[in-house]
């Protein structure tokens, strides 16, 4: 199991770009560097359950009783008490979210928000309804006053949505929500926590395009160069086959629904990254079963029994 990181060790971006693991992009979208956003701003590989921070994120499905991936394992590690609460809370719908107290959790709130299943000639509705998971989390944050914040990847695993677009839209979502009035003044930390290597690489690639390093990011990380370590496990924690979730992360049903849906998914492909000596080429067919819940597909199967033990 992953060990509790507090709040001051999980890495911002700007610690990110003065070690080296983050770089400028070639194709940026945002030109303009803000330190204060860099100072924010954290990318993390590691168990979302496992950090103490105000709030976590969960990938739940509509019933908010429990599933499979992340949503089992956050389920898991509250406890009895997390299901009592989420029987009162009367599902949600997707592209919205509702928050419960964290219980046995480090972090002190769980937003559930319940993201689209990915069908490719949907792709327009399904991205306003992811964007809408992150935009709702935020808004749901403030108006509980938690000052950190930490996503898993919505959609990413057996909800079929591709690893870089959902990266993109969670990424720019939540850059125009602090850009927004004084938003920006109501976080100390906003946290985009990978599980899956696939994830971790699409966010690695696309986070410099909106948020670029500052001169002086750039400048420390020349100088740190040759003094890094192949392993940093602060940055990058175990590989996902070490961490036991404690529950079933989909079977071969579940693989049949979404290639019976057609869903026009893409293999993600990209340059691969040092991460100590687990390096291994990560696929999409490696993470499908992960991230998001197995237990409600309404929307291609009909409705399913959630009891929150699947």
């Amino acid at each position: 199991m992953a060990s509790v990181l507090k709040l001051s060790e999980i890495p911002t971006l700007t610690r990110l770009y003065r070690s080296g693991v983050l770089r400028s992009s070639r194709q940026p979208v945002v030109t303009t560097p803000s330190k204060v956003i860099n100072d924010i701003i954290s990318h993390i590989k590691h168990d979302i359950t496992e950090l103490e921070v105000g709030c976590i994120v969960n990938a739940a499905n509509r019933s908010l009783l429990g599933g499979g991936g992340v949503d089992g394992a956050i389920h898991s590690a509250a406890g009895p008490q997390l299901y009592e609460e989420c029987l009162t809370l009367d599902g949600c719908e997707t592209g919205h979210a509702k928050i419960t107290n964290g219980y046995e959790l480090p972090a002190e709130k769980i937003i559930h928000a319940v993201g689209p299943i990915y069908v490719r000639a949907k792709h327009d509705e399904a991205e306003q309804q992811l964007r809408g998971c992150y935009r709702r989390s935020l808004e749901l944050a403030v108006q509980h006053g938690q000052r950190s914040i930490a996503f898993s990847a919505i959609s990413t695993g057996v909800y079929g949505y591709p690893n870089t677009e959902a990266a993109t839209a969670a990424i720019d979502e939540v850059r125009k929500f602090l850009n927004s009035g004084d938003n920006l003044s109501k976080f100390d930390r906003v946290i985009f926590c990978s599980f899956m290597t696939v994830d971790l690489l699409a966010y690695e690639r696309i986070l410099p395009a909106y948020f670029p390093p500052v001169t002086e990011e750039l400048d420390a990380t020349e100088e740190n160069q040759g003094n890094q370590t192949q392993d940093d496990t602060v940055i990058v924690d175990k590989s996902e086959s070490e961490v036991d979730l404690g529950f079933d992360t989909g079977d071969e049903h579940d693989w049949e629904e979404i290639s019976e849906a057609d869903n026009g998914h893409e293999d993600f492909q990209e340059e691969l990254v040092q991460i100590g000596q687990a390096d291994q080429e990560a696929s999409v067919a490696d993470v499908r079963s992960m991230q998001s819940s197995t237990a409600d597909f309404d929307d291609l199967t009909g409705p399913a029994e959630a009891n929150g033990q699947k």
